[in-house]
């Protein structure tokens, strides 16, 4: 049984084909709106339907497997707890998000708890600004 499955059933809920489905579209890339999935698999899974997409990934949220971006664009992006922990630069000319994992966001994030005993669960930082080649 796999860990997504293992999870899911231990939170009262099963794999089906349609939470499947999205987590794979998932594995494949980062930062997939809930649009860009539907479009990348209603024509193998004809059945499944946008609202369909937007109730998985919410319940998926949820249940903490995916983490829920938003980057300013009016929709949220989505992708898999399992991948590392990184930060994002967003360019606001062109849309490009790059991801980066610098260790001084991190000692940070510690600094903030020492200092104010905030307990941080998780943390993402996104820069906003414009991409090398619409600067």
């Amino acid at each position: 049984m796999s860990e997504l499955e293992q999870l899911l059933r231990s939170r009262g809920y099963r794999l089906t084909n349609q939470r499947r489905v999205i987590v794979r579209e998932l594995e494949g890339d980062r930062h997939l709106s809930a649009e860009e999935i539907y479009d990348r698999v209603k024509g193998r899974f004809p059945e499944l339907g946008l609202s369909t997409v937007y109730r998985t990934l919410d319940l998926l949220h949820e249940l903490g497997i995916v983490r829920k971006e938003d980057f300013g664009e009016g929709y949220s992006r989505y992708e898999l707890t399992t991948e590392r922990m990184h930060h994002h630069a967003r360019c606001g000319e062109c849309g490009t998000v790059i991801e980066f994992n610098e260790e001084l966001m991190e000692y940070l994030a510690l600094q903030v708890e020492r200092e104010t005993g905030f307990v941080t669960d998780w943390h993402e930082i996104t820069l906003h600004g414009r991409c090398k080649n619409c600067a």
